[in-house]
């Protein structure tokens, strides 16, 4: 089968973009005398709420005006309420978080038939830094909209509390409940207090004003608090990221002092005004409970061509820089000087993720990266400690570690020039164990999209692991009977009811990201273990370990899955339940056994030749980044062949990769496994099947041969641009020529479609991405018969990459020279997006045939491709 180059398509033509059909909604709400009689009497007494909580909190830090956060909750979407904040006297807009709420007499949705459903919906919450002086606006406001419609004249810009106020659920103060929720504190401090650590060190973020005397005033506020009840803040751990809205530092205090979180405790900073949340700080990332036993790698090693700069980096810990599998292939920068104390045999996660990085998986013997990769070291081990963990340090900010790194690598720092800012990929195989993602955009996550967007890179992030053990609905007498279709049935079952405790870890629901799940595959082949139990067979599966989505706004995450190792498991000595069966996951011990993905690992002292097996996430997202390397060559390749006024300037090969990454997935196997389970669930109707197959899957798993290269059976387009909202550049239109042969004969077809783009973030409103582009449904073309047999349309535009695959087996009418043409559209979707600003993308195409038969098509479609250039020139 003979490979052949991607092609380019011809420069496409502009247009209007095509109108999406606005969401009505279906949200019934309360009469407007429900509203008054339920809220008079709170609005009134917050003057005196607030008075209370300054007489609690004692003297007032250098003279403060008296200020409380107020959580207004409205029933379903109000856009761009942060506007009438803003031209609200006192009051400051802190940010807008998703919620649900269930129904009741009030509030509640209907169906197309109008009848009454009872199931939770959407909400939102407004969260304002309130004074007196704001009080007295809201309750003016109040006052107003008790009036007839026509009297209410609301000032120009605040209009939008009327709709508040007949949408709203609730009216409170922030409280210590909202301050810890869904931060992973609490457990966080569990395993605090099972180690016994006192005091404890965590993260205060503060209510971020935007003015540099307020959050001056609201640190030393905090400081003060803290140090009346034997706490303290960490030097120079403070951080303030404007551009984010970013306002943290590390604090420590008395374990005891969270011993209650109620309302009720007497710890005065728990109650702060200026503290919007309290979050754990160094999280172990990959730790061993004892030294494994390893492997000698004697293949020969090919050594790295020099004097070419690194684009992938990688955000991890140390790796083994003397390795035999990675000496001269990576280039450590260690500003902060991690590497002391940082002992050869700690370095285990990040010697890994840069063998699979640079080596792949060595079990396929596929040649290493020609360039080295840049590391930059954000893990540690705790001083002391000989277990090997790895740790995020406990007194600096993740964010700081990450935002200072990038900011390195394309700025420089110190006065110093950029240490890499040739970087396209940033490889971040890093979770919080603490903070599984449900409903609310992590700080994280915005760093990393705010930092995508700022920089024009790529994060590639780990979807993270589920390290658990798994009780079978299978007796424990019949299970080593049972055939290997029906375990993995009963294993599939089991993560789909335990779905809400395998959600995605932070940071992986950044929308300008790929987020990268583990398939149940390697590239060991078989292994005889008898003992040691694989549950799932199809290699289009995830595994068991492997976290699932949704992300943010039910976007699609992960993305794509990507052979992370088959994780193994072995029946537990003790079966407690008899119509059950009990499987322990293995781990740290089968380092030395396939199967798994082979990487380099540190060995004992001056042994640099170890490698072992590893499985998860982690390594799915290095193996992506691995296959992005190699896309990054091919597109320098492609460039060597093309003519000066087709070659692909560098500044697209960002969107590009990302287009192509997820452009070579599929479901495959695992979308009738996956739907036969699916459809007998409660509540799921044959139209929602597709949509609840994403959070297992994403858009499939990679093949990374169908973006490598072309067959003369399978064709791939590569369309790239800016587009902007303005009227007459928010479309552009490619044009993909069509093979005369397809028109004459019955054959198996496959159309692909990528669209993939960087967006700009509007971080006041829970929309939060300001840039939305789309292209139509080609699923009636006017020229190919195509159905959609897979995936959901409308949910793919949820994120940045839409990806859409379409079949047909007939015989098509039409003429030599006609085209299935494809429209990119650009619309705003958060406000703030200036009509000046372009959004630039890339659009993926490919049309594919089964490869048995005689009929070849890339040098049909590249001919025409070539005539419509010439005649474009």
């Amino acid at each position: 089968m003979a490979k052949k180059p991607l092609l380019i398509f011809p420069r496409a033509s502009s247009g209007s973009r095509d109108t999406l059909q606005p969401f009505t909604g279906n949200i019934i709400y309360p009469e407007k005398e429900t509203q008054v009689q339920k809220f008079e009497n709170r609005i009134s007494e917050l003057d005196r709420v607030l008075e209370n909580q300054t007489a609690y909190l004692g003297a007032n830090p250098a003279n403060l005006v008296a200020e409380m956060i107020l959580v207004l909750e409205v029933a379903g979407d109000l856009k761009d309420f942060f506007k009438a904040v803003v031209a609200t006297p006192g009051m400051e807009f802190l940010g807008e978080l998703q919620s649900e709420i269930d129904p009741d007499e009030n509030f509640y949705t209907v169906n197309g038939d109008g009848e009454r459903v009872d199931k939770r919906f959407g909400a939102r919450l407004f969260l304002t830094m309130t004074n007196q002086a704001a009080l007295r606006e809201l309750r003016a406001y109040w006052e107003k909209y008790k009036l007839n419609r026509d009297e209410q004249n609301f000032v120009h810009g605040t209009s939008k509390f009327r709709i508040l106020f007949d949408r709203l659920k609730d009216l409170r103060p922030y409280s210590i409940a909202d301050r810890i929720y869904d931060t992973g504190l609490e457990n966080y401090l569990d395993d605090m207090r099972l180690l016994e650590v006192d005091p404890v060190k965590f993260e205060i973020e503060l209510a971020f004003k935007n003015d540099t005397a307020k959050d001056a005033r609201a640190y030393e506020e905090v400081n003060i608090l803290l140090q009346q009840n034997n706490g303290r803040i960490i030097e120079n751990s403070r951080v303030v990221i404007p551009e984010i809205a970013y306002h943290a530092f590390i604090a420590e205090a008395p374990i005891r002092s969270f011993d209650d979180l109620s309302e009720n405790t007497n710890i005065t900073f728990l109650k702060s005004q200026q503290i919007l949340f309290f979050r754990p700080v160094g999280q172990s990332i990959f730790d061993l409970a004892e030294e494994p036993q390893l492997l000698d790698y004697n293949s020969e090693v090919a050594e790295s061509q020099p004097g070419l700069n690194p684009i992938v980096a990688l955000l991890d810990g140390l790796p083994l820089e003397n390795h035999a599998l990675l000496v001269g292939k990576i280039n450590v920068d260690d500003p902060d000087d991690f590497a002391r104390n940082y002992l050869a045999q700690s370095r285990v996660h990040g010697t890994a993720m840069a063998s699979l990085i640079i080596n792949g998986d060595l079990s396929e013997e596929s040649a290493p990266l020609n360039r080295p990769i840049y590391v930059r070291p954000i893990l540690k081990p705790i001083a002391n400690n000989q277990s090997g963990g790895e740790f995020l340090p406990d007194d600096k900010l993740p964010i700081d570690l990450i935002h200072r790194a990038v900011r390195r690598m394309f700025e420089g720092e110190d006065g110093n020039p950029p240490t890499a800012p040739q970087i396209k990929l940033i490889n971040f195989s890093i979770g919080d164990p603490f903070r599984p993602f449900h409903h609310n955009i992590s700080t994280w996550a915005k760093l990393i999209d705010w930092l995508s967007y700022k920089y024009n890179v790529l994060f590639i992030i780990s979807a993270g692991n589920k390290v658990d053990d798994i009780v079978l609905d299978i007796p424990e007498a019949d299970f080593d009977q049972t055939s290997a279709a029906d375990v993995q049935t009963a294993t599939l079952k089991k993560m789909i009811e335990g779905n809400f405790d395998r959600k995605i870890l932070t940071p992986a629901e950044s929308i300008n990201s790929i987020t990268v799940g583990s398939s149940h595959n390697d590239s060991h082949g078989p292994f005889n273990f008898p003992q040691r139990k694989s549950l799932i067979t199809s290699p289009f599966l995830l595994s068991p370990i492997s976290r699932i989505g949704f992300g943010y706004n039910n976007s699609i995450k992960p993305e794509i899955l990507m052979a992370g190792g088959r994780h193994l498991y072995r029946k537990h000595i003790r079966q407690t339940d008899p119509e059950k069966t009990h499987l322990r996951i293995e781990t740290g011990e089968s380092i030395v056994h396939p199967p798994g993905n082979l990487a380099a690992m540190p060995g004992a002292p001056g042994d640099i030749q170890k490698v072992g097996y590893l499985t998860g996430t982690s390594n799915a997202a290095a193996l992506t980044s691995n296959l992005g390397a190699k896309l990054y060559e091919m597109l320098l390749e492609l460039n060597e062949e093309l003519p000066n006024d087709q070659k692909i300037p560098e500044r697209y090969f960002t969107v590009i990769l990302k287009a192509l990454l997820v452009h070579g997935s599929s479901w495959g196997e695992a979308q009738e496994i996956i739907t036969q389970i699916i459809r007998t669930l409660p509540g799921i109707s044959p139209q929602t099947v597709k949509r609840n197959i994403y959070p297992y899957l994403g858009y499939g798993t990679v093949d990374s041969e169908k973006i490598l290269y072309c067959t003369d059976h399978r064709v791939t387009l590569i369309g790239f641009g800016e587009l902007t909202t303005r009227t007459g550049q928010d479309a552009h239109t490619y044009s993909f020529p069509l093979p005369p042969s397809l028109g004459t004969v019955n054959i198996d077809k496959r159309l692909a479609i990528s669209l993939a783009w960087i967006s700009p973030l509007n971080f006041k409103t829970a929309q939060y991405r300001k840039a939305h582009l789309f292209f139509d449904n080609l699923e009636n073309n006017g020229h190919l018969a195509l159905s959609r047999n897979s995936h959901d349309f409308k949910l793919g535009r949820k994120g940045t990459v839409q990806h859409d695959v379409l079949t047909g087996e007939y015989a098509d009418v039409f003429q030599d020279g006609d085209t299935i043409n494809i429209k990119v559209s650009c619309r705003e979707d958060a406000s703030g997006l200036s009509r000046q600003e372009s959004i630039k993308y890339a659009l993926t195409v490919t049309l594919e045939i089964r490869e048995n038969v005689h009929t070849m098509i890339y040098e049909e479609i590249q001919l025409r491709l070539q005539q419509r250039i010439r005649e474009r020139i």
